[in-house]
């Protein structure tokens, strides 16, 4: 029976270890399917901005890349261009505390 408020310890202790890494990284956003993750868009000058996600977990690969591009899209509708050009693009995995999550970042040029 002492295993039992260990296992719930444990598990408190990862739960608010998410909620604080959460916290620290940026602005959290919720996406229709209820999926957490974090952004951050940076502007470079001549109508170039950087932008990176990253999604809460791998559970759902491959949505860093569809979270990139409606960033991209949403910023450029924003800021009233044409369009948007692709300069720089990266993508994969990164370590966290709480495990492993995707990450896109790249850099976009407004038409």
């Amino acid at each position: 029976m002492p295993i039992r408020p260990n296992h719930l310890f444990i598990g408190l202790f990862l739960l608010l270890a998410g909620c604080s890494q959460l916290q620290q990284t940026g602005q959290a956003i919720s996406d229709s399917n209820g999926v957490l993750q974090d952004g951050e868009t940076r502007y470079l000058g001549k109508k170039k901005y950087q932008l990176r996600v990253a999604g809460s977990s791998m559970l759902f690969y491959g949505q860093a890349e569809q979270f990139f591009l409606r960033r991209a899209e949403s910023l450029s509708q924003k800021m009233g261009c044409r369009g948007w050009k692709l300069l720089e693009y990266k993508s994969g995995t990164e370590n966290t505390l709480i495990g492993a999550r995707q990450y896109a970042d790249g850099v976009i040029q407004c038409l």
